[in-house]
């Protein structure tokens, strides 16, 4: 199910208007019309949490939602095939699931250290994957 199909029908079956979830959540009315029409990334573990308040369901059910089209729309952005996400490790999910769980200042830091860490390999293909992270963090 895709997000913007699930937020409206809670909202519309709890009888909230876009522009009352929009006040309450404290963004603009046009924000929810688009995460409801899928013109905008779902939201994040903290605005699903603010959302789930609001609305009264159960955060779980509103992550598992969101988590599941942010995932996918991560895997079609960075051209993923399911092939390569099931060789991943245990240990690269768990990186991946934890790099997804950062909010944007801790991200660049979080790239910034890897960046110091790695600057000085000598392993041109590390060096051009290291860059290429770098510009995308």
């Amino acid at each position: 199910m895709k997000f913007g199909d699930y937020l409206k029908r809670v909202r519309k079956r709890k009888k909230i208007t876009q522009e009352n979830l929009a006040r309450s959540l404290e963004v603009s009315s046009v924000y929810i019309h688009q995460l409801e029409t899928g013109k905008v990334d779902a939201p994040s573990f903290d605005r699903c949490q603010q959302i789930s308040s609001i609305l009264g369901v159960k955060i779980e059910e509103i992550w598992s939602v969101s988590r599941a089209e942010r995932l996918k729309r991560f895997i079609e952005k960075e051209a993923i095939s399911e092939q390569e996400l099931e060789v991943l490790t245990n240990e690269e999910k768990m990186l991946v699931k934890l790099y997804r769980s950062l909010d944007g200042e801790i991200k660049k830091d979080f790239a910034g250290m890897i960046f110091m860490l790695l600057r000085h390999s000598q392993d041109k293909k590390l060096r051009k994957i290291l860059e290429e992270f770098v510009k995308c963090a």
